[in-house]
């Protein structure tokens, strides 16, 4: 546990600005007229939590990744392989020792409260595909633990939830132009019906985007997206519905990740190519050929009714449905045979060999030593589809009794999904990645079915100043996998949790500070990753991950300052990772393969550190925010691995150390942002600093023979962000009732740096960015 006089210390300091900043929350408070104050430092409760506010949106884009606004909050790093963040495939995000990234999803993702159905690239939803920035009224993190109804089956390190606007009461439209660096532009457009039949408001938008990938230019790849999004508020006598729906449909080119001497050599190069070349084995780099395809809509209602004087329950139903691909362009095409060496074109069969060349009749060359000299050489189209149909709801009562506030509620969910990979023929690779629209092998097709059920009862205690909350939850989750091609029959996996308990208290010292305390025991349900590559005997010895969070911290708010600090300690048991990707002879990733490695129980990860955030308004118009992040997350346990030895026997050796730093986790950070606002200007700058890292834990030979563990030095760098905006309100003589122009620029130095990644294969961060929107009201 880090060293508790920092709290002590703590509480000093906001004692005292409790006590000198008085006659000055007093001073600005009586001068202010219409300045709104959200405060970055989140709810009252016994668990560190964060908000984002209306700065945080100034300082991205409109046509950026939702994503982005929480990246200044304590303990958040996002990462983003596109200079807008249009690119799902090389998104990261990690917070306290906890990460998303294609191969962990541990923290939980919530809309409006709906669960978004997992974060990972196969199947999974990250907010931005539901929700765009304008109608994103604020994100609040729960770090470490989150609200007891939350409803995920990935929020090991906590919760981030994405709340969407309200509609407006006066009727009224909104358009908006961005262009920007990169060939970006953006139209969007906003409708609000105002109220209607006397209790209702609802708004409609639909936003079209595009922008090309940062890196190189010509044919070096895009991302196009189609948005839309419908809300509306019903006002009952005892109570409201809510509905929502949102549509998106994305298509984007990726970034590959690359090694840390890549980068020392090319700090502004993926290794993706954007000429065409017609040879495959350079073409298999073509930008446009790495692609992630999307659909999602997802629709819930949400009732709240008053029961009576002291009983209220909320239930949301909700429906999502997804389909997508991504593609791949090998540099080969495989022939696939069953025992008796017949070809054929469905399953895994017993054998399988790659080619790159037919003969002049158009039979396969399977003989790497053949003349090639009138041969003609062909190449595949890749794709992986994606299909996910998931229904369910959440529904919370609470009960308030004197001083008990009892909150109990289950959260019910069926999700049924489909994976399956086919293997295209490109008609001419001189030409272009034009494909025969029927497979030439379709490698597997899997079905996966996932039922929750989870269910809470928290008390909540109030004596005095002091607020006592107690709460126990529990989740069981039944996964399975039916192999449609291969008679492999149904493999299955019961991910059901123990009974996880919750305390915590809050302690309020004036009207000002407040101390708290939080432990919670959080969960990872078994996902339908392992499936691909155990069957059912091999799963039962396989573990639901937990984590233990621990939190103290303290909070002071006023009208002037609003700051808090969290010193935590986390316990990471059970961790499931893969651990050895599937290679080829020459070390290279074997993409015949279903999955991309083994699952297994590694022991877990320790993680002890210090957060803290501050909200200074100086003067009614301007204010800074700062955070400060310092994390130590350490394996707690020596992980062994097996290796092939030279005679081709089976050794056990140490893979993860203990004591060594958590891959890929930045271990300190610094955010500060002064923002300016006055009579519709707005001006702001912010800077984040993130200190050097371990981008690799993964034991390895080095090249004199010795051995690593913890390297991969990713380099301190700071990125700095600015924007400019104004809004006016034109009146009622103009044809339109308001107009807002705002410039943003990201990365204003030019910084060549890493942005994330996942062990040894990180992400280039974008050079300077900048955009500029036109918004009318009328």
């Amino acid at each position: 546990m880090p060293n508790l006089r920092l709290n002590t210390i703590t509480l000093a300091i906001a004692g005292l600005l409790s006590a000198s900043l008085q006659a000055q929350d007093n001073t600005i408070a009586n001068n202010e007229t219409d300045v709104e104050v959200l405060s970055v430092v989140g709810k009252r409760v016994s668990y560190a939590n964060n908000s984002t506010d209306n700065n945080m949106k100034y300082q991205q884009a409109p046509i950026s990744n939702v994503l982005d606004l929480v990246n200044n909050l304590p303990g958040v790093n996002v990462g983003q392989g596109d200079a807008f963040g249009s690119d799902d495939y090389t998104t990261t995000i990690s917070l306290r020792g906890f990460v998303i990234d294609r191969a962990d999803q541990q923290l939980g993702i919530t809309v409006d409260g709906v669960p978004n159905g997992g974060s990972g690239y196969a199947g999974g939803s990250k907010a931005n595909r539901y929700m765009d920035s304008e109608n994103t009224r604020y994100v609040e993190v729960g770090q470490g633990a989150s609200d007891i109804a939350s409803a995920s089956l990935d929020a090991l390190g906590g919760t981030l939830n994405f709340v969407s606007a309200n509609p407006e009461m006066q009727r009224g439209a909104r358009v908006g132009v961005s262009n920007g660096s990169h060939n970006a532009r953006r139209y969007f457009a906003r409708y609000d019906s105002g109220e209607i039949f006397g209790n209702t408001t609802a708004y409609f938008s639909v936003s079209d985007s595009y922008n090309s990938r940062w890196i190189g230019s010509g044919s070096n790849g895009y991302s196009d997206r189609i948005h839309l999004e419908a809300k509306s508020i019903t006002e009952l006598d005892s109570g409201r519905i809510t509905a929502r729906v949102s549509y998106d449909d994305t298509h984007e080119d990726n970034y590959q990740p690359i090694s840390l001497a890549h980068f020392a050599k090319t700090p502004r190069w993926d290794g993706l190519t954007n000429a065409w070349t017609g040879d495959p084995d350079i073409d298999q780099n073509f930008a446009e050929t790495w692609s992630t395809l999307r659909e999602n809509t997802l629709v819930y209602v949400k009732g709240e009714f008053d029961l009576s004087d002291s009983i209220a329950l909320e239930i949301t139903p909700y429906l999502h449905l997804q389909n997508g691909r991504g593609d791949w362009m090998p540099n080969y095409q495989v022939y696939t045979t069953d025992a008796s060496g017949n070809r054929i074109t469905k399953g895994t069969g017993a054998n399988m060999q790659r080619y790159r060349y037919i003969d002049v009749n158009g039979l396969p060359i399977l003989d790497p030593n053949a003349d090639t000299t009138d041969a003609t050489r062909v190449a595949s189209y890749r794709h992986t589809h994606y299909e996910k149909q998931r229904f369910g709801t959440t529904a919370n009562l609470q009960w308030d009794l004197e001083m008990h506030q009892l909150r109990m509620g289950i959260w019910l969910e069926q999700q049924k999904r489909n994976q399956t990979r086919d293997w295209h023929n490109i008609i001419d690779p001189k030409i272009y990645h034009y494909f025969d629209k029927t497979p030439y092998w379709v490698q597997f097709d899997d079905d996966y079915t996932n039922k929750v059920f989870k269910y809470y009862l928290q008390d909540n205690i109030t004596f005095g100043n002091l607020q006592l909350t107690l709460g126990v939850q529990q989740y069981l989750v039944d996964v399975s996998r039916t192999d449609d091609l291969n008679g492999k029959g149904k493999d299955s996996v019961d991910s059901d949790s123990s009974l996880l308990p919750s305390a915590g208290v809050v302690y309020s010292l004036n009207d000002h500070i407040e101390i708290f305390s939080g432990y919670a025991k959080n969960f990872k349900a078994i996902s339908d990753g392992p499936l691909e590559n155990k069957k059912s005997a091999e799963l039962s010895s396989l573990k639901p991950e937990t984590a233990t969070n621990l939190d103290l911290g303290i909070r002071y708010s006023s009208d002037v300052v609003s700051m808090s600090t969290s010193l935590y300690r986390v316990k990471f048991n059970n961790r499931i990772v893969q651990l050895r990707y599937q290679t080829t002879a020459d070390g290279t990733p074997n993409y015949l393969a279903e999955g991309d490695g083994d699952f297994d129980n590694v022991g877990g990860v320790t993680a002890t550190g210090f957060e803290a955030n501050i909200n200074w308004r100086l003067n009614p118009n301007l204010s800074i925010t700062s955070a400060i992040t310092v994390n130590n997350a350490e394996y707690s346990e020596d992980v062994a691995a097996s290796k092939e030895g030279a005679d081709g026997e089976q050794l056990l050796v140490k893979d993860y150390r203990k004591g060594d730093k958590l891959a890929g986790i930045p271990e300190k950070m610094l955010t500060l942002s002064l923002d300016y606002n006055d009579d519709g200007y707005r001006a702001g700058i912010s800077g984040k600093y993130v200190a050097d890292y371990y981008g690799a834990a993964k034991h390895s030979f080095t090249a004199n023979g010795g051995e690593a563990w913890n390297k991969d030095t990713i380099s301190a760098h700071t990125i700095f962000n600015a924007y400019l905006g104004y809004e006016k309100d034109l009146g009622a003589a103009s044809p339109f009732k308001s107009v807002d122009l705002a410039l943003v620029m990201n990365n204003l130095t030019d910084k060549s740096y890493i942005t994330g990644g996942s062990e040894g294969a990180y992400l280039i961060g974008a050079g300077r960015t900048a955009s500029f929107t036109v918004s009318l009201g009328f």
